[in-house]
């Protein structure tokens, strides 16, 4: 399967995502990351409108426990909780805010559906994550098709 790569970026445990893509059996690799991402909750859906509650507060959290590390503290989770926003992109900024001094950045993924698909991942591997053309669908306008990271 070509350009698994960008796999090994998003997800750090490589056998897991390894034995569900063979499951698939498909030839959209990054349709399949998508489907695994959300399957696992290791994307976060949230629709084009915007969240419900805390969902990206939660998800730092779930992310911070199943790592084993600190990316916020409770006042700068409170802050972002209380942010008020018109567009999704505006919270994402703010979140990257707070986890970019920890080396951690919350990504968007692309995908031809009205919702974003969110992750966490090391700043590190930024421009190998920003610089590869996700979505191969001439529809959709080139920067939509990219993993995107607001800042």
């Amino acid at each position: 399967m070509p350009d698994q790569g960008i796999a090994q970026l998003i997800f750090p445990n490589s056998k897991e995502v390894k034995a569900f893509l063979k499951d698939q059996g498909s030839y959209d690799l990054h349709e399949d990351l998508l489907k695994y991402g959300l399957a696992t909750k290791q994307f976060l859906y949230v629709d084009f409108k915007g969240e419900e509650y805390q969902e990206v507060i939660d998800f730092i959290l779930d992310y911070e426990f199943a790592h084993h590390i600190k990316l916020a503290t409770q006042e700068e989770l409170e802050q972002l909780q209380a942010f008020d926003y018109e567009f999704l992109p505006e919270k994402i900024k703010e979140a990257n805010k707070i986890l970019s001094p920890k080396g951690y950045g919350l990504f968007a993924y692309p995908n031809s559906g009205d919702f974003y698909a969110l992750f966490i991942a090391k700043l590190d591997n930024i421009t190998n994550l920003l610089q590869k053309e996700i979505l191969l669908d001439d529809r959709i306008p080139f920067q939509e098709r990219c993993i995107k990271y607001y800042v």
